[in-house]
């Protein structure tokens, strides 16, 4: 069926302090706040911010009452910060809901229209058959002004400024055996259907990847014709001795959640130095990746230079296509989690013509997440202990 999605409109952290989660995101990560309600006090924080083409919605979680929030509903996780919505714009919403409803979906907002001076917007608010994820569904067709209803809007804004254009993926993680259940409801209700990350790949096993200190599977699905509407990555720990990042994870969303979310960047050089220098953490690589020969022989093959990508821990991978016949090749860096070291980050995402994501940088990412989370979980030990 042809997806109902139009494109996203921004993904929603629900935090403990929306002072703190937006300082981070200005100073940090270069995001603008350009959009907010609840600022006096009278009702729930909500602020909207923007870099280039991403827009994340903050929401404080401190005392939530439902129906206080606007486009939204809280989810129950008070203890931990997280992000569970991602929202997309869509046309025909009453038609779409009563869908959603004959599939048995569960509306935790009902069709609702708010309007201001520049007209109407409806919405709802779906819960994802996807561990605490939630999707708010907007029609804001005949909605003159930038943003939505019942938020004041701080400046002007420029969309086209900013190191980052728009979301590539959202990756879930999701409890062991969940990925057809999950792939099947975004099917039915969305349209969205596999989207293979290796050749031949079958869409009930997916992409497996094992070895040392490894074991994951990842599936991938896409809505066709809609490049604005980002694939959805489900990864699943594979069984395997020692915890590892999927399961940390677990911990803290017991059915699952948005581990991750992945930003595109024309420039991922440019970008991730900006970052960096506001002072962004990222994963590392150890140096034996840019020093092992077939992987400088690749890097130098596609004219960049392995001292380049080391200063910013930065992955190249050819795999999605051949750099000697196309040239294609696909960039990559993971940021440090938001929030705790078992939460949600960023990766920057660069594709030069590059449309999967490539086993050698899984592989690399996910050991450079591992390592990252185990030598913070190190460095909160030690701060336990020296008090």
């Amino acid at each position: 069926m042809a997806s109902p999605l139009i494109r996203l409109s921004h993904i929603t952290l629900q935090v403990s302090s929306a002072q703190k989660t937006i300082a981070d995101l200005v100073t940090k990560y270069r995001f603008r706040p350009f959009a907010a309600r609840g600022l006096d006090g009278t009702s729930s924080c909500q602020v909207a911010l923007r870099h280039g083409g991403v827009t994340l919605m903050v929401n404080e979680n401190r005392q939530l009452v439902r129906s206080s929030l606007l486009y939204d509903w809280p989810v129950p996780l008070p203890s931990m910060d997280t992000a569970c919505n991602v929202s997309y714009e869509v046309e025909d919403l009453p038609g779409l809901c009563r869908r959603l409803a004959n599939e048995g979906c569960r509306l935790l907002v009902p069709p609702t229209e708010l309007r201001d001076d520049a007209g109407p917007v409806s919405y709802c608010v779906v819960k994802s058959i996807a561990g605490n994820v939630n999707h708010t569904l907007i029609d804001r067709s005949r909605y003159g002004a930038p943003f939505l209803p019942g938020f004041q809007l701080l400046h002007s804004d420029d969309v086209s400024a900013g190191d980052v254009t728009s979301v590539d993926h959202v990756t879930y993680a999701c409890p062991r055996g969940a990925t057809p259940g999950v792939m099947d409801w975004y099917r039915r209700c969305f349209g969205f259907q596999h989207f293979p990350l290796s050749s031949g790949e079958d869409p009930a096993r997916g992409f497996e990847i094992s070895g040392p200190q490894i074991g994951l599977r990842l599936t991938s699905i896409a809505c066709p014709g809609h490049d604005d509407v980002p694939k959805i990555v489900m990864a699943e720990a594979l069984p395997q001795n020692g915890t590892n990042q999927i399961d940390q994870f677990l911990r803290h969303h017991r059915e699952g959640g948005i581990q991750h979310a992945g930003l595109s960047t024309p420039d991922i050089f440019k970008a991730a130095s900006s970052l960096a220098q506001c002072g962004v953490v990222f994963a590392g690589q150890p140096p034996s990746y840019y020093t092992d020969p077939q992987k400088q022989a690749e890097i130098l093959r596609a004219g960049l230079e392995p001292q380049h990508l080391s200063q910013l821990g930065i992955l190249l991978d050819s795999s999605t296509g051949s750099v000697e016949e196309d040239g294609r090749i696909l960039l990559q860096v993971f940021t440090e989690p938001l929030f705790s070291k078992d939460s949600f980050y960023l990766e920057l995402i660069e594709r030069r013509g590059a449309q999967g994501f490539g086993e050698g940088n899984i592989r690399a990412l996910w050991r450079s997440m591992q390592d990252m989370m185990e030598d913070q979980s190190q460095k909160q030990q030690e701060g336990a202990t020296s008090h």
